[in-house]
């Protein structure tokens, strides 16, 4: 009778060992789509920034997947510049416009072969136009000399995004 005793609880254990190890290490894919928001971490403006120009951004809420946090609140990624149009005389205004580029998983997981999560914006390029001041350069005598407002983006305005492509986020 302890034969088999011996032999269950050894079964018992093998049994567990082996599902303990499915759970040690296993992957989860975020699907292209996936929606998110992230924010800048500063003023964007037409004022101070040139093309090709990385600007960092951060994510505003958590990414989940199966009630589990895969990518903290937080996490740091950028954007870049595409094209810069300051505020000149005349009134005329100011425009920005940026691509979304990436964010790092910035958790305790990591991507497949350190990858980053590429982002895009849900609304296509992120814009911004300052207010243009045409009328009262023209009704004034020395109208050449008003500027127009600049294109500007304050921190922390939430950006809706998604994940541009299929990513695999290892969790060990």
């Amino acid at each position: 009778m302890n034969y088999w005793k011996s032999i269950n609880r050894t079964l018992f254990m093998l049994v567990c060992l082996l599902a303990m190890a499915g759970v040690a290490a296993a992957d989860i894919q975020l699907p292209e789509g996936t929606a998110v928001e992230v924010a800048f971490d500063q003023d964007v403006s037409s004022k101070y920034l040139k093309p090709g120009e990385l600007v960092p951004i951060r994510l505003l809420k958590p990414i989940e997947f199966g009630g589990l946090v895969v990518v903290n609140e937080g996490a740091k990624g950028s954007a870049r510049v595409k094209s810069v149009e300051p505020a000149g005389r005349g009134g005329k205004p100011g425009e920005v416009t940026l691509e979304l580029l990436d964010l790092e998983p910035g958790s305790s997981y990591k991507a497949a072969d350190d990858k980053k999560i590429m982002l895009r914006s849900a609304q296509g390029d992120i814009s911004a136009k300052g207010k243009g001041k045409k009328t009262l350069s023209y009704l004034l005598i020395f109208g050449l000399f008003i500027k127009g407002g600049q294109g500007e983006i304050p921190a922390d305005t939430p950006i809706k995004a998604e994940i541009a492509e299929d990513i695999m986020i290892i969790i060990e």
